[in-house]
């Protein structure tokens, strides 16, 4: 499960506006609970769409963002629980260039922006062992 707070979800609903019809993304910042490993989100860090392919059905997180992001985590004492990113007039549900970028510690908001107003938000984890997205419990706090 990865829980988030209505304040995040409006963040990444916002970002996802303003990228329209582009896709946009970012990553959360938290802590996983050691007791049941529910990811808390204690921040949501909008990033800049490196693709250099069709922005309005690609995202890139390059490199040298993630390894910031790893380094920040590290300096905050939190931990990267994963990424967001928008499906412009698409389903919220993870494409077959979503499953070969994933890794399987991350968890992977998507964000359907219809006609250029957030939808649906759905999470999602790799199954490392299907190597297949299941769908992971998402949870907004007040």
């Amino acid at each position: 499960m990865i829980i988030i707070s209505t304040t995040h979800l409006h963040e990444m609903q916002a970002h996802g506006q303003r990228a329209y019809p582009e896709e946009c993304c970012g990553a959360l910042m938290g802590v996983i609970d050691p007791q049941d490993q529910r990811k808390i989100t204690h921040q949501v860090l909008p990033l800049e769409n490196e693709s250099e392919e069709n922005r309005h059905r690609r995202f890139k997180i390059t490199a040298q963002d993630y390894m910031r992001l790893e380094r920040q985590a590290k300096q905050e004492g939190v931990s990267l629980l994963g990424f967001y990113h928008t499906h412009p007039d698409h389903p919220a549900q993870p494409s077959e260039t979503d499953l070969k970028a994933a890794w399987p510690v991350f968890s992977y908001l998507i964000l359907s922006v219809q006609k250029g107003e957030p939808s649906t938000l759905n999470s999602f984890v790799l199954d490392t062992k299907t190597h297949c997205f299941i769908e992971e419990a998402l949870h907004v706090n007040d």
